[in-house]
């Protein structure tokens, strides 16, 4: 997978014609954990779509970095 940083067209990974240019990359804390402690940061993107023009705001692994 490669680095997704702001200013890259990306696609997503379930609706390939959603297409769009990252606005922000940013992270959060993980919502879960297990017995040993809290998980790392989950690492979400916001971009806005070509198809429709709103903004959409995924996790970091549902995004293709277009060529």
């Amino acid at each position: 997978m490669k680095n997704i940083k702001k200013g890259d067209k990306v696609s997503m990974l379930y609706h390939m014609s959603n297409k769009g240019i990252v606005q922000e990359v940013y992270k959060v804390n993980a919502t879960f954990g297990n017995a040993s402690g809290p998980f790392s940061k989950v690492l979400r993107v916001k971009f806005v779509s070509d198809l429709d023009g709103k903004v959409y705001d995924v996790k970091h692994s549902e995004l293709i970095k277009e060529e």
